[in-house]
């Protein structure tokens, strides 16, 4: 007796789930009943909607690039395909075929928001509607659905749209630049643009661009910008936003060469002789300036001054928006009515307890109420530092010792980051 292969049992399970959808897009949309039935193409079952002249919309099971997802499309009518998790519960990838075959048969645009690949209306669907309805260009909308297609019509690659740890994101393109905006757990909006004037991103101070004054931790609170509000604002273009070129590494060629570096370079602060014994976060960052201890570990790269990695921090903290960091004084080199920065530099990862005193040591700092922790660090942290340190609202970014360049070492720090990458405007090739 033979034993099915596990090819066989996949196929038969993959048959029955689409049997299933029918039944259920029979149940959930009774008016469409007598146009749907199942089909089957070169022995994947498939479910199909028709419509009229000879047209239909299916859904059904592929394989995008590596990927398997659910797949509604059109086979007549050209337009693009709405790709789905294989995740996707039942009711969601019925309803969605519905409502592209509805829209067919009453020669209506598909409505929101399933025109931007969403099940449910958000903040993000929304902005959508307003930006599109001004004529703006809205590239991809992803917050529940995060899959679209790609590259050549006949072999379509799946994309999955990130946004690091942003609950929605939404990018459109505007005559003067390209536009992210993210709604984050922590920070809230932020609007993030890639202008061809300098290539390179730039975040908008939307308290100040809304407000009118900016507020000290990056981002805005949905509760305090409404979706009309930041649709107006982005529709009044680059004018309207004042931005400037985000700081930017410096080019390898421009880097000292290893000869040319000091045995120690220039310390970040004065620390007076008789505090030098003390065993505070100064003295271990101090490290960082250490050529010898960095030859070893980068070779060939000289090191910028302790001066311009100070500078480099503080425009950089600008970029992100924490608007009320300033040049400090030589033993306190960036300054903040509302964080505390400290740095530090190790040669292990910062323990919980070591940023549980650090976190202290910032709340002590502040005057009327306590100050957030900003730590600037050469190291790593381990989990529940890490961990503690979102908790704590602390912002921590690993420096790179070799540009001054910031890198999140937390999840707040990871969502004040502006985007790494230049926008991929990945879309559907033409017929």
């Amino acid at each position: 007796m033979s034993f099915p292969t596990a090819d066989t049992l996949a196929a038969f399970s993959r048959h029955m789930h689409v049997r299933t959808l029918e039944q259920t897009l029979r149940e959930r949309h009774p008016e469409l009943a007598d146009r749907v039935h199942l089909g089957d193409a070169e022995g994947r079952t498939f479910l199909k909607v028709d419509l009229t002249g000879g047209r239909s919309v299916v859904l059904l099971r592929a394989r995008l690039g590596h990927a398997d997802v659910w797949v509604i499309e059109d086979l007549d009518l050209d337009s693009a395909p709405s790709v789905w998790p294989v995740t996707t519960p039942d009711d969601v990838l019925v309803d969605a075929a519905h409502a592209a075959a509805s829209a067919h048969l009453s020669g209506l645009p598909l409505p929101s928001p399933w025109r931007w690949h969403e099940s449910e209306p958000s903040e993000v669907t929304e902005l959508a509607d307003l930006l599109d309805a001004q004529g703006v260009r809205v590239l991809r909308v992803a917050a529940s659905n995060r899959c679209f297609p790609y590259g050549p019509r006949h072999a379509p690659k799946l994309d999955v749209v990130g946004g690091g740890r942003a609950r929605a994101i939404l990018e459109a393109e505007l005559p003067e630049a390209f536009v992210r905006v993210s709604l984050k757990p922590t920070l809230g909006w932020t609007v993030d643009v890639h202008s061809p004037a300098w290539d390179g991103w730039s975040r908008i101070d939307l308290g100040w661009c809304l407000r009118g004054r900016s507020f000290p931790v990056p981002g805005m609170p949905s509760a305090k910008a409404s979706v009309r509000e930041i649709s107006e604002l982005l529709c009044r273009g680059p004018q309207a936003w004042d931005i400037e070129p985000a700081w930017k590494p410096p080019r390898p060629d421009t880097l000292l060469p290893p000869e040319s570096v000091p045995a120690l370079q220039e310390a970040l602060f004065t620390v007076a002789r008789e505090q030098e014994a003390e065993p505070d976060w100064f003295t271990g960052f101090l490290r960082l300036w250490d050529a010898d201890a960095v030859s070893a570990h980068h070779g060939t790269a000289g090191l910028p001054s302790a001066s311009e990695v100070a500078e480099a921090v503080l425009e950089q903290l600008t970029d992100l928006g924490f608007a009320d960091v300033r040049e400090g004084s030589a033993g306190n080199p960036i300054e903040s009515d509302s964080f505390h920065i400290a740095w530090h530099s190790g040669r292990k990862s910062l323990s919980i307890s070591e940023v549980q005193k650090l976190n202290g040591l910032a709340a002590a700092a502040g005057e009327d109420v306590p100050k957030r922790l900003i730590l600037i660090t050469g190291t790593g942290l381990t989990r529940p530092a890490a961990e503690f340190a979102d908790e704590a609202k602390a912002f921590v970014f690993y420096l790179d010792r070799t540009t001054g360049g910031l890198f999140s070492s937390n999840s707040r720090a990871y969502e004040a980051l502006l985007p790494g990458r230049d926008p991929v405007r990945r879309e559907l090739e033409p017929w």
